[in-house]
């Protein structure tokens, strides 16, 4: 290695060590998972928050067990929620089905697909802002609160291939029972131009309790209280 080189890992490896000391964990859960009330399945995931130059960054990683389909994934995000990273894979009984690799630059975020039968890329305009939520991963909803001083909002779903405009809105404050506590929560949902919604509940923290997408017959409720 040069004395260059050398120079600049040196001084490299602190930076990495002081972010590391400094992160904290905002958000770590299990959720249950219903389709229509049956048992589905269950999620994990853990969500920190970490300095960075200019502001802080968000690193989300979780593990869903959906029937027969198994989905890794992690989300890189600026402290808005708007992706800058992504990587998941999908496995259902326990056989390669996709692979997902997406990466941020100024005003676009650009994501490519890899499958048994080949390889597919798609860009995406982030010029306004933009949330990442992947099918049937339920805690990339975390970031809906955190987006809700703006009235409407795009939202990319990268295994889908597809982003879709939403408005936002806060719906007030309700009782959520996790593991037969009653938890107060705040509202917020996602409501396409047909009416239909994808609703979030957050505790005071802004921690996620509980996730319905009430078109697809789909809640995702916490476990355990947050503590």
């Amino acid at each position: 290695m040069s004395i260059r080189l050398f120079a600049i890992a040196f001084l490299v490896l602190p930076l990495k060590a002081g972010l590391a000391q400094t992160s904290a964990v905002v958000d770590e859960a299990t959720f249950t998972v219903t389709d229509k009330g049956a048992p589905l399945g269950r999620e994990s995931f853990r969500i920190a928050r970490t300095p960075a130059p200019g502001g802080q960054v968000f690193l989300v990683k979780g593990q869903s067990a959906l029937g027969e389909s198994r989905i890794s994934t992690t989300l890189g995000t600026d402290s808005l929620g708007i992706p800058v990273s992504y990587e998941a894979e999908h496995t259902i009984k326990g056989q390669f089905v996709e692979r997902l690799q997406g990466r941020g630059r100024p005003g676009r975020f650009s994501v490519v697909r890899q499958t048994r039968s080949g390889e597919s890329a798609r860009e995406y305009v982030l010029s306004h802002g933009a949330l990442l939520i992947d099918e049937d991963v339920f805690h990339h909803f975390y970031f809906v609160p955190v987006t809700r001083s703006r009235s409407d909002l795009i939202v990319i779903a990268p295994r889908s291939a597809h982003q879709e405009r939403f408005s936002v809105q806060e719906r007030g404050t309700e009782q959520v029972e996790v593991a037969g506590r009653s938890l107060s929560s705040r509202r917020f949902a996602l409501v396409r131009a047909s009416g239909t919604t994808q609703d979030v509940w957050v505790d005071e923290k802004g921690r996620l309790l509980k996730v319905s997408i009430p078109e697809r017959g789909l809640i995702a409720l916490r476990d355990d209280p947050p503590r």
